[in-house]
């Protein structure tokens, strides 16, 4: 692999939402190692823009949530969206799996690109720090540790999506998850990387996470997870990095769950279920990751439940390239459709054109025939309440709901009664009430068909999350097309992601 050279973005400071609020660091676009590491600002500047440049269009502010990653899931209809914003994702591109598209191509190879920027300023990072003086740091070595940690969960985390899209999962043919796709990059400067298989990326993830939840335990065994301490607390300076807005940054309770999703992925279930596990029974103790509907605030993301949010300034410009609303005439509007939305989504939940589930409420705007729907989940909440602010701006990167689906689909076929409970939070939390079709579904489910109640759920929660590509893909399951009756096969051509030639030129 190409040596990356260590990209000092501009940064964005977590503690406002407008641009007076930019950490003020030097224009250019690298910086010199010996002033960057000479004190703990220095460390922090770095992980910081590390946060924020995972937060650009080509990464979670678009592609790896409700972009590329999306398409692939068949989630959307971009028929009513422009070409020259959508051409990467639309039939031509992602959802036909169109690798070479004009438009797909050069996507995919930024999203690659800008990943392993990313990859190297972790790695440089966790250099640097390991052997570091903790009296550089405000908090000692207990900051030291904390942003050690991040670097670490930040480097895994990022690298597991890697391995999901650009190689074949463990669930799949042999034939194909025995060869090797990528590699898994921890050093820097990283000239050539050799490549390996899926399980052998894996291995690196799980072993990189379960090191940073042990440097990450001390920051966060102490601090209150409440939504308002880990997204709203109002708290400025060095105090705010490492005692305020705990839920931007990769906490322990974060670490520990994409730990569980790395393991589910890998198939194994039962280190999956310990971590999941282990975060039910904190929430529990504390109700720190509680269901709220905060949308009369402006919360239409339900924030209160997510454990990891990124922030982006650009989040709102994003999605209004896709969604061209302020056209009187709705012949000359643009906008990100969800067809299908009763039959592939929300079924006999929905009568007549109602339904107590909050997803469909808040999320889905109906255009009129009750089948199509605008989807709204990025859509700006025009208010200056906090929550809406926070809400506007925050990519949702781990959700309460995927701890309760991890733990339940690793415990089904040992304890369905315990299996169905977690499903049950997660709807009830979500608005669904008893005598809801699906939640009476859900009573009467054996382990026959547990999984497809799960997987409906889970569609219905991961709309504009990019997770749910992820979960077909990771139980080797057709993917129900955007078109009603067609499915996309589980296999190597439309599943496994091609490396970007500008990768495979230099191996």
């Amino acid at each position: 692999m190409r040596k990356y050279k260590l990209l000092f973005l501009l940064l964005i400071s977590l503690v406002t939402f407008s641009c007076s609020g930019w950490l003020d660091v030097k224009p250019q676009d690298e910086i010199d190692e010996k002033d960057l590491f000479a004190s703990g600002d220095g460390y922090r500047h770095l992980l910081n823009g590390i946060y924020y440049g995972m937060s650009d269009k080509s990464l979670y502010g678009q592609e790896l949530t409700w972009g590329i990653v999306d398409a692939l899931a068949q989630c959307y209809n971009f028929d009513e969206t422009t070409s020259e914003t959508t051409g990467q994702m639309a039939k031509y591109g992602a959802t036909g799996y169109l690798w070479d598209n004009y438009q797909l191509k050069p996507a995919i190879e930024r999203m690659w690109e800008n990943t392993y920027k990313i990859v190297a300023n972790c790695n440089n990072l966790i250099q640097n720090i390991e052997n570091e003086d903790p009296e550089k740091f405000y908090y000692k070595e207990a900051e030291k540790r904390m942003i050690w940690g991040e670097a670490l969960a930040v480097r895994a985390a990022i690298q597991l999506d890697m391995v999901r899209l650009f190689a074949a999962s463990p669930a799949m043919d042999a034939k194909d998850k025995n060869k090797v796709y990528i590699p898994y990059v921890s050093e820097y400067p990283s000239y050539v990387s050799k490549r390996l298989t899926a399980d052998s990326c894996l291995s690196h993830v799980i072993r990189d996470l379960e090191d940073a939840r042990g440097l990450l335990w001390k920051a966060d065994s102490g601090v209150s997870f409440s939504s308002d301490s880990r997204f709203e607390k109002n708290v400025t300076g060095v105090k705010l990095f490492f005692e305020g807005k705990r839920g931007f940054r990769l906490n322990y309770y974060a670490t520990t769950a994409i730990l569980a999703r790395a393991c589910l992925y890998a198939q194994k279930t039962e280190k999956a279920y310990t971590y999941a596990k282990e975060i039910i029974d904190y929430q529990n103790e504390t109700n720190a990751f509680r269901y709220r509907n905060q949308t009369s605030s402006g919360d239409k993301k339900f924030y209160s439940d997510i454990i990891w949010g990124l922030e982006s300034l650009d989040l709102i410009e994003y999605i209004n390239a896709i969604n061209r609303l302020t056209n009187p005439d709705p012949w000359y509007q643009y906008y990100l459709q969800v067809l299908n939305v009763k039959e592939s989504f929300f079924q006999d939940d929905i009568v007549d054109k109602e339904c107590n589930d909050l997803r469909f409420k808040y999320w889905m705007y109906d255009l009129g025939a009750g089948t199509n729907f605008r989807f709204t989940k990025y859509e700006k909440y025009d208010s200056e309440e906090t929550k809406a602010k926070i809400s506007n701006y925050m990519i949702p990167m781990v959700r309460m709901s995927e701890v309760y689906y991890i733990a339940a689909e690793a415990i089904y076929e040992k304890n369905l009664s315990e299996a169905k409970g977690y499903v049950r939070k997660v709807k009830s939390g979500r608005g669904l009430q008893s005598g809801d079709a699906s939640m009476i579904n859900l009573d009467r489910v054996d382990e026959s068909n547990f999984m497809d109640v799960l997987i409906n759920d889970a569609r219905r929660e991961w709309l504009g999350e990019g997770q749910i590509f992820f979960m077909y893909k990771r139980l080797n399951k057709t993917i129900p097309a955007a078109k009603l009756g067609d499915f996309i096969p589980a296999d190597a051509e439309h599943m496994i992601v091609p490396v970007p030639d500008t990768e495979t030129n230099l191996n």
